[in-house]
């Protein structure tokens, strides 16, 4: 269907589970909508790479860590915008990415231009079951974006500590996963952010992005948070403006705040470490 006005114009109406899918073009860009309110993608119809909205490229603040990843997994399509963008600019990257959403990736695809690439592959399943999957399946990834909104915000089988568990056992030793969470959520992000903070406790990082949707970026690695480990992806963050992709990391790293292990974490840390050297 088509309604258009001077600006406005509804390029896609779709139910799914009761909720509605709208595809609408407005002064210049395309956007999805979960019942015309919640976002879900935008993208700039005349530069379809740039990633408008600026949570997806906080997320990308995870490439500090690893800045050539090989193996990624997205857990949520959307319309693609972080897929399109890795696609574009790491050529040697293969990217799997799962969305519950059996519409979407034909949306992504036909709308918000995702190419159809053999390095991507795009299941629709439940997030947490792909993920259990992969974890049987002992694949790994060095890099993981967790980008899982259902109509209602954070979706609760994703945030879950299974889900996390399965995180830790495919993740590989170098790896970085970047948790998009919403603080506006309060009593889900407060579990959420406890439940990460208790799977990754040697290594976290939060990064708020200043909108007024009030999400926040977790970051998580393996490795412990240190002077000596934030100094180089401080240089990495103000070197980045020589790089592609084009992301300005600078002003990132200077909001970026590091939440080192409490002394417990780092006791219980200490015994596990003893344990498997038994």
């Amino acid at each position: 269907m088509t309604d258009q006005t001077d600006t406005y114009q509804v390029i896609l109406k779709k139910s799914w589970q009761d909720r509605t899918l709208l595809v609408v073009d407005e002064a210049g860009y395309r956007s999805l909508y979960f019942d015309n309110h919640l976002t879900q993608s935008r993208i700039l119809l005349a530069n379809p790479l740039w990633l408008v909205l600026p949570y997806t490229r906080h997320m990308l603040a995870a490439l500090l860590f690893n800045p050539e990843p090989q193996q990624i997994l997205m857990i949520g399509l959307g319309g693609g915008s972080l897929a399109k963008f890795l696609l574009h600019y790491f050529p040697a990257c293969h990217l799997e990415v799962v969305d519950a959403n059996p519409e979407i990736p034909a949306i992504a695809h036909a709308l918000f231009f995702l190419p159809r690439d053999p390095r991507l592959t795009v299941h629709c399943a439940d997030g947490a079951t792909l993920m259990a999957s992969l974890a049987a399946q002992h694949k790994t990834f060095d890099l993981i974006l967790v980008d899982a909104f259902d109509h209602d915000g954070m979706a609760p089988s994703i945030y879950s500590d299974s889900f996390l568990i399965a995180i830790q056992e495919i993740l590989t030793d170098n790896g970085v996963v970047a948790f998009n969470t919403n603080r506006a959520e309060t009593s889900a992000y407060r579990q959420v952010s406890a439940q990460i903070q208790e799977r990754f406790p040697l290594a976290l990082y939060r990064l708020p992005v200043p909108t007024p949707s009030r999400n926040e970026i977790i970051l998580c690695s393996r490795n412990t948070i240190t002077e000596q480990s934030m100094l180089p992806l401080r240089q990495r963050a103000h070197a980045w403006h020589d790089h592609q992709p084009p992301l300005h990391f600078g002003d990132f790293i200077e909001r970026m705040v590091p939440v080192p292990p409490t002394a417990w974490q780092q006791w219980v840390q200490r015994i596990q470490h003893l344990w498997r050297g038994w």
